[in-house]
């Protein structure tokens, strides 16, 4: 868990809730959900107003689900907190989307060699329940599959600094999401 100063946290709990009520979530979620969202935000010092985290609600009745989705640039963030990243790097392979493939090389200071990282964009691609592909992965797939690259390495990378931080929401199916 990323340490933050005891004295005074950055991400207070009226916080949370001023931002949901700015948004208009505090009607869409129920309870459960809302202290879901905000003992996680709070956790792991996200600020929804940074765009850190995000509540996603989705489906009805028995079938409802809360997504809390964090931004990408947190495990980027959150790695250059600890002091021992030393560089990274993020590519795209492949001509075709069928063979896109990103790959991710980090270094850390206290590593000899750099820890690198590959995502297949046929493993990763997000689809719809009737198999094409979701809004972000038509108009923007190397964008989404880099995305899901750099989220995977720098939580491997950096495990005790990002474990258990929510997912980015191109690593989400659609309906999770929408």
């Amino acid at each position: 868990v990323y340490k933050q100063e005891q004295s005074q946290p950055e991400v207070s709990r009226d916080q949370i809730i001023k931002y949901l009520d700015t948004f208009g979530l505090t009607s869409e979620l129920n309870d459960q959900e809302t202290n879901q969202f905000i003992e996680i935000a709070e956790a792991y010092q996200l600020n929804p107003f940074k765009r850190e985290i995000y509540a996603v609600p989705y489906g009805e009745g028995e079938y409802r689900r809360l997504s809390i989705i964090t931004g990408y640039e947190v495990y980027i963030k959150r790695a250059e907190r600890t002091g021992k990243l030393d560089g990274w790097h993020a590519w795209i392979e492949g001509s075709s989307e069928e063979d896109f493939k990103a790959i991710v090389e980090i270094y850390r200071k206290d590593w000899t060699h750099p820890f690198r990282h590959e995502v297949y964009w046929k493993e990763a691609a997000q689809r719809k329940k009737d198999g094409s592909l979701t809004h972000f992965w038509t108009k923007m797939p190397r964008f989404q599959l880099r995305k899901v690259c750099i989220s995977q390495a720098f939580r491997l990378a950096f495990p005790d600094e990002l474990g258990g931080i929510p997912y980015d929401a191109s690593e989400l199916p659609e309906e999770m999401t929408s």
